[in-house]
């Protein structure tokens, strides 16, 4: 129900006889500043709010409870709100405004690690350039100066640009921005060198011998496990013992969603050495979750093996590369390490170059020796 009043310390105090016969939470609104006014809920707990039009956002903001603001602080806010929402009616939300309605209605279906990490950026390399900016008036020019802000770190730069262009997208989606404006179209990342470390078989054999003599053993196991299956190092330390299925164990999500990881004898091996004291193959040190610090006790060992260039992703490297130099097609590579498209197997290709050449100075070799026995037999019956 809703009545107007004048909105002061004693309103608000009061009591209101359409309180005895209401069936909803009573709103009183103020007779000068209709958009100001207070709820009365039915414990009797009574909230100030503004209600405001604005582009994006729900239109009632709170702005505290009658116990904690005196009508004057609460009017003060909510004239304060009123004018930047007028100005976000005809020129919309500044990007900070923006972000937050983003993650609210778009990074719940985002998979946990990616959210985390698109967040970060959003909020550490996105925001303190272009948050101060309004949605609809962000442009090329400006993506392009921030992105150059970035060259002394590309990496970040190119992961970071897919999730402003995300964002635009969704701006057009939500009329906040002329449809097909996206300022982050076409625009070209920074050329990176690819990063292809793998252990070499004198490495894994310095490897194996500190992964024998390692006093954190579950570590040590977790890394083996790395190193015979080409899985992920979150696939690994999350792994359950009810995922396992005889010779492969069945992830219901992964980074490239449902994946089955194939379990080699040697795989088999490691995890019958670990004992099933929960649901987590390698629990945390409280065992009420799976293992989190794997990359920091990865320092620890690769210190000891002399690597301390070699990431825990290498493990992943590592088993790629030699499957790929053993004369294992890229097809079924991909297959193994489940890679959603070929694009990322393809980083492997030079590694089977060399097996493709040998193959085919073989193939050289027997034509060209029946060519010349053709000959040989030739001559002899010349002779």
């Amino acid at each position: 129900m809703r009545i107007y009043a004048t909105v002061n310390d004693r309103t608000a105090r009061r009591s209101f006889r359409e309180q005895k016969h209401r069936k909803r939470p009573l709103t009183a609104l103020d007779h000068t500043l209709p958009a100001f006014g207070f709820n009365i809920a039915a414990d009797e707990t009574r909230t100030y709010f503004v209600r405001v039009v604005r582009k994006l956002g729900a239109p009632n903001i709170v702005l505290g409870k009658t116990t904690e603001l005196t009508a004057d602080e609460a009017r003060g806010k909510a004239v304060a709100e009123i004018g930047p929402a007028q100005s976000e009616r005809k020129t919309g939300p500044l990007m900070r405004d923006f972000a937050d309605e983003f993650i609210h209605r778009r990074t719940h279906r985002w998979k946990p690690s990616t959210r985390k990490s698109n967040l970060h950026l959003l909020r550490r390399t996105i925001l303190p350039c272009l948050g101060g900016l309004r949605v609809a008036e962000v442009n090329r020019a400006d993506v392009q100066r921030w992105f150059d802000s970035l060259s002394g770190t590309p990496g970040v730069a190119n992961r970071a640009l897919p999730v402003l262009s995300v964002m635009m997208t969704a701006a057009e989606l939500w009329d906040l921005r002329p449809q097909g404006s996206n300022p982050c179209r076409n625009m070209r990342r920074y050329r990176m060198k690819p990063r292809e470390r793998f252990l070499s078989g004198d490495e894994l054999k310095r490897l194996g011998f500190v992964l024998d003599h390692a006093e954190d053993r579950q570590a040590a196991a977790a890394i083996r496990l790395l190193l015979f299956t080409g899985a992920r190092s979150s696939e690994v330390a999350g792994l359950r013992w009810d995922w396992i299925q005889g010779s492969r164990a069945v992830l219901p999500d992964s980074k490239t969603g449902p994946k089955t990881i194939q379990l080699p004898a040697p795989a088999r091996a490691v995890l019958a050495t670990l004992p099933r004291d929960g649901e987590f193959v390698f629990p945390n040190r409280k065992g009420d979750g799976p293992m989190t610090d794997l990359g920091q006790r990865w320092l620890a060992l690769r210190k000891l093996a002399g690597l301390e260039d070699v990431r825990i992703h290498d493990c992943r490297h590592t088993y790629a590369s030699h499957a790929v130099m053993s004369g294992l097609d890229l097809y079924t590579v991909g297959r193994l390490l489940g890679h959603a498209d070929t694009g990322s197997t393809a980083r492997y290709a030079h590694l089977a170059d060399e097996h493709v050449r040998e193959a085919a100075g073989r193939i050289s070799g027997i034509v060209g020796g029946a060519l010349t026995a053709g000959r040989k037999r030739e001559a002899d019956h010349g002779e």
